[in-house]
């Protein structure tokens, strides 16, 4: 069914093309009347490839057939037949006494046929030509986006977004914003401090929101051993989206222990678990509380909390601390509790693209599968809250 509505195009532009020509020669219209007929019984009897057949003798039969061999260019093209729609297209473009239309829909195609090859240059050198055409301008620009994505040309990819928006008027400032964080690694690798603050800044300037910016950011100032630039970033960064939190936690204890201004941060944890029980908070506090208190007030304040608000982070905390108090055989069955809740933290998928659905082990700002950029964020490791 799915080739059946994929062939349709092909048998509909048949047919246009048998009734355009039907005033100028009837003989020959009858005989091609009876083949495009004929395809079309080919498609409802399910077969496709002899439907394939009759149409692409249809056009091998006059010069005037480029809308049947667009048509069938796109068909193979879908189905993943890329060398014979290249060679469709190909052959289209070859003619000479094709409208301007026609010549640039047919270098549309086969750039869209190269883009799906993977032949980027070849696609890009198309893509470049049709900048000049009204009616291709935008979608060649968003194939030349792709094409710079794809091969990590970040500053193309900057500056021909920004044109795509000023010419469709449709915001790319979320993707352009990450375009320029990824030339701020690329500084930041090659120890351009100065360059990659200023792209950081670029960022922030075009998406506000831009959570991966401040995270740079923060990560940079740590670098450089500004820790009370590092940890605005970082708090930026959860009052920007909650959800990457658990990507700030790690480095912002870091920081305020580098100041030895633990007490600032056992006060934030405390604010920010007001509003959010997750595992990583939870871990953090029962650290602080262990290492400052003991293990009777990191027990009670586990307990309690994970009463209420259980994360697999939390358990194992609380079984490690429980395990330090002793090695006797009546600890197994803790020893056995931590064995798996640590090989349950170490297998589980701890990123989703709130888009698709992608699940990975790694953050990525851009996802593989839907390929939208910050759709990908931790996935909550709260496992349930209890009812009152």
């Amino acid at each position: 069914m799915e080739l059946l509505w994929l062939l349709l195009p092909v048998a509909a532009a048949s047919g246009w093309w048998a009734a355009r020509r039907q005033p100028a020669d009837c003989n020959g219209v009858t005989i091609r009347n009876a083949d495009y007929f004929k395809g079309l019984n080919y498609l409802i009897d399910d077969q496709p490839d002899q439907a394939i057949e009759v149409f692409t003798r249809m056009a091998d039969v006059d010069q005037d057939t480029a809308e049947i061999h667009l048509a069938l260019g796109n068909l193979f093209r879908r189905r993943g037949e890329v060398d014979r729609a290249i060679h469709i297209h190909g052959s289209l473009i070859a003619r000479t006494n094709l409208t301007n239309d026609q010549r640039h829909r047919a270098m549309l195609e086969i750039g869209e046929d190269y883009l799906r090859a993977g032949l980027f240059d070849r696609a890009e050198e198309l893509f470049q030509k049709l900048l000049d055409q009204p009616d291709h301008t935008a979608i060649a620009l968003s194939r030349l986006i792709h094409i710079f994505q794809q091969e990590k040309d970040w500053r193309q990819a900057v500056a021909y977004s920004d044109r795509l928006e000023q010419i469709s008027g449709e915001s790319k400032r979320r993707q352009t914003a990450h375009f320029c964080c990824e030339l701020a690694e690329a500084a930041n690798a090659q120890n351009q401090h100065d360059e990659a603050r200023i792209w950081l800044r670029d960022a922030l300037a075009r998406d506000p929101d831009c959570t991966r910016a401040n995270l740079l950011l923060g990560r940079l100032a740590m670098r450089t051993g500004d820790y009370r630039v590092a940890i605005a970033a970082f708090q930026a960064v959860e009052q920007q989206d909650r959800g990457y939190l658990p990507e700030v936690i790690a480095p912002l204890g870091q920081c305020y222990s580098a100041l030895n201004c633990l007490d600032e941060w056992i006060a934030y944890l405390h604010e920010v678990q007001a509003r959010d029980h997750g595992g990583r908070i939870t871990d953090a506090l029962a650290e602080w509380l262990l290492r400052q208190e003991g293990e009777e007030a990191a027990l009670r304040f586990l307990e309690c909390e994970l009463r209420e608000y259980p994360t697999l982070l939390g358990l194992r905390r609380l079984v490690e601390i429980k395990l330090a108090r002793g090695k006797g055989a009546e600890y197994a069955d803790l020893r056995a509790l931590h064995c798996i809740s640590t090989q349950m933290l170490n297998s589980a998928a701890r990123y989703r693209c709130g888009y698709c659905g992608f699940v990975v082990k790694s953050l990525h700002w851009w996802c593989p599968s839907c390929l939208q950029w910050s759709t990908i964020k931790p996935m909550p490791d709260l496992v349930m809250k209890t009812s009152a």
